[in-house]
């Protein structure tokens, strides 16, 4: 794979040492490079080596971090990829090292309660300034980059139909109803910009310099509502552990820093999204959750998923079917 590396523009490069595992991912395997001082042209000192098991979501994740990195968003610089690999290789792309810490990293039990004050201003102002800051790229290069490298069709019909597809062969009749009805009351006023899709307190690295923001699997050109109805959802409902006794009051908190981070947003951007708006795309988003998780269990692969925040939102999303 290195060597495929070194045929994309740095035939001289040389590592320090073996690649050392990054956690973090629950999607892509990931891995630490360490480059070589001398030999590295203008890499920086550290990369990250992310091996996918989808090759066609792999290339629209990479064009689309590809095309908001371009225009200055803070995320990192993707140096080199091969999605069409050997037989018995799996596709993976190369890209800069993000050296942070996530909004949320290692609250659980008593430090996710003792950690609230701390978070009450900054996680969601910072979620809120990140989608705004996303939200005023130019959506044009992305949506163009994005049919050129995976041909796939852009924007939340597109979605719909694989939803829709997605409930049909796993034959849930419940989802495919709910979907149906998403499909036939879809708001009609909408604006096209450019959204992140899974953009959560985990996804958002917080470094000496602001902040940088990873994972773009479910990025799509849509109405900023996609990107809001998702991190209202995550951040009122949080994949934390805590004691019983504390749960009540850990989730009155985070649906109040939900509450900030769309008024945040609403601020900044000088955009009221409507919370008719905000529900359907909730909705849409509680679909693609379900649909996920009763595809693991289709395929018996639920315990390579453990730990997914899924997981932590499957009960407040269930009564979504009726």
């Amino acid at each position: 794979m290195l060597s495929h590396f070194h045929a994309h523009g740095y035939p001289d490069l040389e590592f320090d040492g073996p690649p050392t595992h990054l956690s973090g991912g629950f999607w892509a395997e990931m891995w630490t490079l360490h480059t070589v001082e001398g030999t590295r042209a203008q890499l920086p000192a550290q990369l990250v080596l992310r091996f996918a098991p989808d090759a066609q979501l792999a290339v629209w994740e990479t064009a689309f971090q590809s095309g908001v990195a371009e225009q200055g968003y803070p995320t990192p610089k993707i140096r080199g990829f091969d999605f069409q690999p050997e037989p018995n290789r799996r596709p993976w792309c190369v890209m800069d090292y993000a050296d942070g810490t996530p909004l949320l990293s290692g609250l659980n039990g008593l430090r996710a309660f003792a950690a609230l004050p701390r978070l009450a201003t900054g996680l969601p102002d910072t979620l809120a300034r990140a989608a705004v800051a996303l939200h005023r790229l130019d959506p044009q290069p992305v949506e163009t980059a994005l049919r050129e490298a995976s041909g796939r069709a852009i924007g939340i019909d597109s979605m719909l139909d694989r939803l829709l597809a997605a409930s049909r062969a796993l034959a849930d009749s419940s989802l495919e109803r709910l979907i149906e009805r998403l499909a036939a009351t879809k708001p009609s006023r909408s604006r096209r910009v450019v959204c992140h899709g899974d953009l959560h307190p985990f996804n958002v690295l917080t470094t000496t310099s602001g902040y940088v923001v990873l994972d773009w699997t479910s990025g799509q050109i849509a109405d900023p509502a996609y990107d809001l109805a998702f991190t209202h959802l995550l951040v009122a409902n949080p994949p934390l552990v805590a004691p019983q006794p504390l749960r009540p009051i850990i989730n009155a908190v985070a649906r109040r820093l939900a509450d900030r981070f769309i008024r945040t947003y609403d601020k900044v951007a000088s955009y009221d999204v409507g919370s008719d708006a905000l529900d359907w795309y909730r909705t849409l988003h509680a679909c693609r959750i379900l649909i996920d998780l009763a595809a693991w269990r289709a395929d018996g692969s639920l315990d390579a998923h453990r730990g997914h925040p899924w997981f932590a939102l499957e009960p407040t999303l269930l009564p979504l079917l009726g």
